[in-house]
């Protein structure tokens, strides 16, 4: 469950990133628009919805919605949903909850990624009532814009401890852009206020707020069609310096059908 643990960790750093965004002028930082946001500032939108496709990645088009958990679903592991990326096992997402905290009542989770839009992608967090994933309590989304492709990288070496990754990448680079965050019930406005305390936010139950973010990332991504997977994504990523190489670290996504 590697990978598993490594995703905890980037939500984790998406929370430290938070503390980081930009804060409002204290003559408006208690304006009716802000207060939802708390010290972030108040954006028109922030989408999460699948759209278009960035290209360019190891001459691949990457689009879609991908994660590092659908792998389980695509194996037949028990309480992972390879249509929807329902996650409901109890094991899981108990595992969850120690890491990033879970609403009250949620027994399924869906946490992945989206692009956007041919410049942009979305990292998503959607806790549901039920383990079929289809009544939301709480959701959160951290957009990423500005996404610009890069030179490929060859030579790299493939063997990192037990898994084996391309000798070719892409670098890619992003920036994050915006927040969204909605809580379906009383449970989901909590869990977003305790996930999010850095920022000292206060959503409204049943609205859909978006907040503005900042923090530029390095990536290098590498793009194949591995048969019993479909298309698989190797991603490393860093905040301070462009990757140069793959590591321990290096995450491995497939994508919903």
């Amino acid at each position: 469950m590697k990978k598993l643990l490594f995703w905890m960790v980037l939500i984790v750093g998406i929370v430290a990133l938070i503390g980081s965004c930009a804060k409002k002028d204290e003559n408006t930082a208690t304006t009716a628009a802000s207060i939802p946001c708390g010290n972030m500032t108040a954006v028109t939108s922030c989408s999460g919805t699948p759209s278009g496709s960035i290209t360019g990645i190891d001459n691949i088009t990457l689009t879609g919605v991908f994660s590092v958990m659908h792998y389980y679903g695509i194996i037949g592991a028990s309480g992972f949903d390879n249509e929807t990326d329902c996650i409901s096992g109890a094991s899981t997402l108990s595992s969850m909850e120690s890491r990033i905290g879970k609403p009250t009542g949620a027994v399924g989770l869906i946490m992945n990624y989206a692009v956007t839009s041919s410049s942009s992608f979305a990292d998503r967090v959607m806790w549901y009532s039920d383990t079929s994933c289809s009544t939301e309590i709480a959701q959160y989304i951290l957009g990423y814009a500005d996404v610009a492709v890069g030179d490929n990288v060859t030579g790299l070496t493939t063997s990192v401890g037990d898994n084996t990754y391309s000798s070719t990448a892409t670098k890619v680079t992003y920036n994050a852009s915006c927040i969204g965050m909605k809580g379906s019930s009383d449970a989901g406005v909590t869990w977003l206020k305790t996930f999010l305390g850095s920022a000292a936010v206060n959503p409204t139950v049943g609205t859909s707020h978006a907040c503005s973010a900042t923090g530029g990332k390095y990536a290098l991504m590498h793009l194949d069609n591995v048969s019993i997977l479909g298309t698989k994504l190797e991603w490393e990523e860093s905040s301070s310096a462009q990757p140069t190489a793959w590591s321990s670290d290096t995450d491995s996504l497939t994508f919903l059908p």
